[in-house]
């Protein structure tokens, strides 16, 4: 951040003190559809605006969406959402982006697709390519692979796994990159450049041969072309390496950056373990898991099956028993008791759910008379019933509120979204993050389709499981093999990975048997636990939708070593949302207050590499909590916020945070 940007930053916080929060963005999404003449919502270059506030989100940056460029280069970074046209900028606009740049600006920009003669020069001096050249558009490169020798770039800190180094683009359409004295960072796997970073002036300009749609939306919409690698229980960045590069290259670029990060309470990754429960034998051995789950002072999510009826006795067929009644209710309760959480995982747990096209609403007695499966086939199905009505019975026999649904088998179908509005549910779980190439909680769109709206239901992807499927070559995980099973060193392997992009780790355990308890307590094992828990699956959601929604600022003083953030406070602390600091500079003092100073918390300083902080909301140690500020008056030399500001003692009722008091028994500090 440059000396005028911190000026401004600090001022504009100033005046922010006395009215809401206005937040200073760190990044300019610059908005290209209509310069393009493309649609936002449909057409082959649709939710390219859409993928680069993706982008922003993971990273974790405060950002603008505009359509003016001389907004957009107001800011030290630019991120341009579409590709670049001939006709997209005059040459005059991209005069003036060369200037931004050489005063020290950063352009990050998806795939130029073509280029006029009368632009080609200042095309070429911007990326450092030789713009004269076609950009021939290819579907047969189906990865990109970072060049070795900048592996210890800044810009590719996040790039340091297999997974990663050669990162999977499938067969969407891809471009060719002529370049002319750029750093090439990588090329695509049939050769050619396919990301190259210019350095122009004081600034860098940094081009990807593809567009942000193909590699963010297309495989949220798990629309990929051939794109994912592993199912489960392995590691699949594809997705994720974008957002990750566009961190770094912010973080490189100033000298101070701070973003929201993507792991509660401190800690560098959580394991959130959940548990289907849709057999019989899972009703009956849960209690295992439960008790562990229990003495380790962690509150498991289990999802469940709510069979109420016999398929044998309604339809002559073994499809599933009634295994959810009267013996097991109680045992469902028990989890409850425990103080763990359950979710939904339908009634029916049909193979074929994804081909459901019917959401009748009906009663218990009629769906028990017409919905079964038959060797994989279901009929009379209701995608209402499999996600509203086993809610509705959930909630009735359990007297509890049920906010997640996992489908069986994982399947999603065109209603889907829908029905989870409908039944008012706020997380699902019915996706791997191999599937998606992406290892980060997201919301769906209605339909799974590119034109419709985003759905307000945050889905939060699986990654780790006990489903072993030998027909991959899998080594099946069963009664003989359990106790020699390599997949407890699976699990830790794939969440170190996870780990070093600060992503966390969703397991699915079926607890249907009791060594599925041992397997689950061999991998907790192996974490540290001072920087790795177990959390729970729906508190992990609330974290993210309070991620999500998060607006913040900042501002930092070099003099006194102290950092700033002003957000919401008590959505902070309720929900352990740490944020992140890249930084040279020493940071010695933290504080966290609300935009109208209404409060002030500590922020707890961890320091994670020798240029990244984690500044943890906290109340602090060591602080006598009273009740009111009038407690505190007899003897009182002073009342201050934690920024040093002094408070007017003599209030009758300061608002709640905490202050430092000075009295003649010295400092204090004081919650109210």
């Amino acid at each position: 951040m440059t000396d005028m940007k911190r000026m401004l930053r600090s001022l504009a916080i100033a005046v922010s003190a006395a009215t809401a929060l206005t937040c200073y963005a760190d990044i300019a999404v610059l908005d290209l559809n209509k310069r393009n003449y493309e649609l936002e919502h449909d057409g082959d270059f649709s939710r390219q605006v859409f993928s680069a506030q993706y982008m922003c989100d993971i990273a974790g940056y405060n950002y603008i969406t505009t359509e003016d460029l001389e907004t957009a280069l107001q800011e030290d970074v630019v991120l341009l959402a579409c590709c670049l046209k001939s006709t997209t900028f005059s040459r005059e606009e991209l005069e003036k982006i060369n200037s931004w740049v050489k005063d020290g600006g950063v352009l990050v920009s998806p795939a130029i697709r073509s280029v006029s003669s009368s632009s080609a020069d200042i095309i070429g001096e911007l990326f450092g390519i030789d713009a004269t050249q076609k950009f021939d558009k290819l579907n047969t490169r189906t990865a990109i692979l970072w060049n070795p020798d900048f592996y210890n770039l800044p810009e590719l800190e996040y790039i340091d796994e297999d997974e990663e180094r050669e990162t999977s683009i499938g067969s969407v359409k891809s471009f060719a990159i002529p370049q002319n004295g750029c750093d090439v960072l990588a090329n695509y796997n049939t050769g050619g450049a396919a990301v190259v970073r210019n350095t122009l002036g004081k600034g860098k300009a940094y081009l990807v041969g593809i567009s942000w749609r193909d590699v963010v939306q297309r495989n949220l919409l798990n629309k990929d072309q051939n794109s994912s690698r592993q199912y489960n229980n392995g590691f699949e960045p594809s997705s994720d390496v974008w957002a990750l590069f566009l961190r770094s290259i912010h973080a490189s670029a100033s000298d101070l950056s701070v973003w929201k990060f993507t792991v509660p309470g401190g800690y560098t990754q959580i394991l959130v373990p959940t548990h289907d429960c849709d057999s019989r034998t899972a009703y009956d051995e849960m209690h295992f898991m439960s008790e562990y789950e229990k003495s380790m002072g962690c509150k498991g999510h289990y999802f469940l099956t709510t069979h109420y009826y016999s398929d044998k006795v309604n339809f002559g067929h073994s499809y599933l028993s009634d295994f959810y009644n009267s013996t097991t209710i109680p045992k469902a309760k028990a989890l409850l008791a425990d103080g763990h959480t359950v979710g939904s995982h339908s009634v029916c747990h049909f193979p074929d759910f994804n081909k459901v096209k019917n959401t009748d609403v009906v009663t218990r007695d009629e769906y028990a008379h017409r919905a079964t499966c038959e060797d994989g086939t279901s009929r009379g199905a209701s995608t209402w019933a499999e996600i509203v009505m086993s809610k509705q019975i959930i909630e009735g026999d359990l007297n509890n509120h049920v906010r997640s649904f996992r489908s069986g088998h994982l399947c999603v179908n065109s209603d889907f979204h829908a029905m989870l509005e409908k039944g008012e549910y706020e997380f699902q779980s019915c996706y791997t993050g191999g599937d998606l190439l992406s290892e980060f909680p997201f919301f769906g769109r209605y339909d799974n389709t590119w034109d419709k709206d985003l759905s307000k239901v945050l889905t939060i992807p699986l990654h780790i499981s006990d489903v072993y499927n030998n027909k991959e070559g899998q080594t099946p995980l069963n009664d003989d093999t359990w106790n020699t099973h390599p997949a407890p060193e699976q699990w830790f392997t794939a969440m170190k990975k996870l780990r070093g992009n600060y992503a966390n780790a969703v397991l699915l355990i079926h607890p249907n048997r009791e060594w599925k308890m041992i397997l689950q307590k061999r991998l907790v094992e192996k974490l540290n636990p001072s920087e790795v828990i177990m959390y729970n699956f729906e508190d992990y959601g609330d974290f993210w939708l309070a991620r999500h929604n998060c607006k913040f600022d900042y501002e930092f003083n070099p003099a006194s070593a102290t950092l700033v953030i002003t957000t919401d406070t008590e959505t902070a602390l309720k929900n352990k949302m740490p944020f992140a600091v890249e930084t040279s500079h020493n940071i010695s003092n933290a504080v966290i207050k609300d935009a109208a100073g209404r409060s002030s918390i500590e922020g707890k300083i961890k320091r994670l590499t020798a240029t990244r902080y984690l500044i943890i909301p906290t109340i602090g140690s060591g602080v006598e909590e009273i009740g009111s500020s009038a407690e505190t008056e007899t003897g009182i030399r002073g009342i201050f916020d934690l920024t040093g500001r002094k408070v007017n003692c003599n209030e009758s009722d300061l608002p709640k945070g905490i202050y430092i008091v000075r009295d003649s028994k010295g400092s204090r500090k004081i919650k109210i």
